[in-house]
């Protein structure tokens, strides 16, 4: 069954920009801090509605010309406007019972695809058995270009991204004459990067291979994803010396620890697409005018969304991990770390991943303005950081990538 977790009904079809928050209403009850984060990935007004934020300059009901003017309709054009109410709530009603139907067949869709890691992993993320390869590569201390580059090369999509960064601005060089070295090679594009850049660079470009590219109308998605993936990462990077785990390995089981999401994310959009349209046939040929037309004012949820992802996208992304079968990164690790939960024993990546997971989530929230200063410091004081680790974490950018540039060579 899903869960009906992180679910906001009144915002539903609110999909408005607001800029300049300010609080209305600070006696409703606040959504627990992972119900706001839980949508914050999906869609940041959800969580300024479910906070019961507006706009700056935004007029309450109460206190407008509508109101005033309501207020003195004749007593038939109230008849009028509460038959026009009921109307829609019938007709809400229906959009919701058409909704259901089409999301319990995308369900078993997708739950039916999810029995197949190894296809998901091939098909859906276009990844390789070349993947496992070049991350134990890159876990060595004795890392190089030459022993990197055969497994970079067998991934075209993987030499595509690392042209356009080391011919970008930040890594450009320049010859004695001070003309720009346009690299098209791709031993030399991994020289002009460097090993020590690659470590943080590959694993992000693998995140966002399996990115899904089409999520409208939630436009927000693939940047909020890569920003908890990306802070995440760095956190377990800068926390593994508290844990006793290995700095690289703590980092890719935190960039990597939303592969699951991101493969979740994908089936829900092209499913809904599929079904919506093969729906909207049938509907069509059946001549049944009204499931028609409710369907077409029928868009992907996410409510559902956000369920189909807490249902399934940890157990999934260790599913993912048991595909890439590692020679030197502690891979049985790695897989406990984002495959267990509630457990009496927890390795030393599980327990990073956790703390790396909480605080990313923690500054997100900060950053959106949906926690306050009490709620962070309980959730800070309840993870229960070794000593430390917060001063660790305070003296890193979680949201960039540390990436270096050798200046001697520009």
């Amino acid at each position: 069954m899903l869960s009906a977790y992180a679910v906001d009904t009144s915002a539903k079809q609110d999909y408005r920009v607001l800029n300049n928050i300010v609080p209305i209403d600070n006696t409703v009850s606040r959504p627990p801090l992972e119900e706001r984060f839980a949508n914050l990935l999906i869609c940041p007004v959800r969580v300024a509605t479910m906070l019961g934020q507006r706009s700056s300059g935004e007029v309450l009901f109460e206190d407008s010309e509508q109101n005033f003017a309501r207020r003195r309709l004749l007593h038939i054009e109230k008849i009028a406007i509460e038959n026009k109410r009921l109307e829609n709530l019938s007709e809400a009603s229906f959009i919701d019972y058409i909704s259901h139907e089409l999301h319990g067949l995308i369900l078993q869709d997708i739950t039916d695809q999810l029995k197949h890691a190894n296809i998901l992993f091939s098909s859906t993320l276009h990844f390789s058995d070349d993947v496992p390869v070049m991350l134990d590569v890159l876990s060595s201390r004795t890392a190089s270009v030459s022993r990197l580059e055969p497994s970079v090369a067998s991934m075209p999509w993987l030499y595509d991204e690392l042209i356009q960064i080391v011919n970008s601005q930040k890594f450009r060089k320049k010859d004695a004459r001070g003309r720009v070295i346009m690299v098209e090679n791709l031993r030399t594009a991994l020289s002009f990067i460097g090993i020590d850049n690659l470590r943080l660079l590959l694993p992000s470009l693998l995140l966002k291979r399996a990115m899904p590219q089409t999520t409208d109308p939630f436009s927000q998605i693939k940047v909020t994803l890569t920003q908890y993936a990306t802070a995440t990462g760095l956190c377990a990077r800068a926390l593994a010396p508290h844990y006793q785990a290995d700095p690289f390995a703590a980092y890719v089981t935190g960039m990597l620890a939303n592969l699951g999401r991101c493969c979740v994310t994908r089936l829900y959009f092209k499913t809904f697409a599929y079904m919506h349209r093969h729906q909207l046939e049938q509907a069509q040929r059946l001549r049944q005018r009204d499931v028609h037309q409710t369907l077409l004012k029928i868009t992907p949820s996410a409510n559902y969304l956000i369920a189909l992802q807490n249902e399934f996208s940890d157990k999934l992304t260790a599913d993912l991990f048991e595909f890439m079968p590692f020679k030197r990164l502690p891979a049985s690790s790695i897989i406990e770390a984002v495959r267990l939960n509630d457990v009496a024993v927890k390795t030393s990546y599980h327990k990073v991943l956790n703390a790396a997971r909480s605080y990313a989530q923690i500054k997100m929230l900060h950053q959106a303005k949906a926690a306050d200063k009490c709620e962070i410091k309980h959730q800070l004081r309840q993870q229960q950081f070794p000593p430390g680790a917060l001063e660790t974490l305070k003296s890193v950018d979680i949201f960039n990538l540390p990436l270096t540039v050798d200046t001697d060579r520009r």
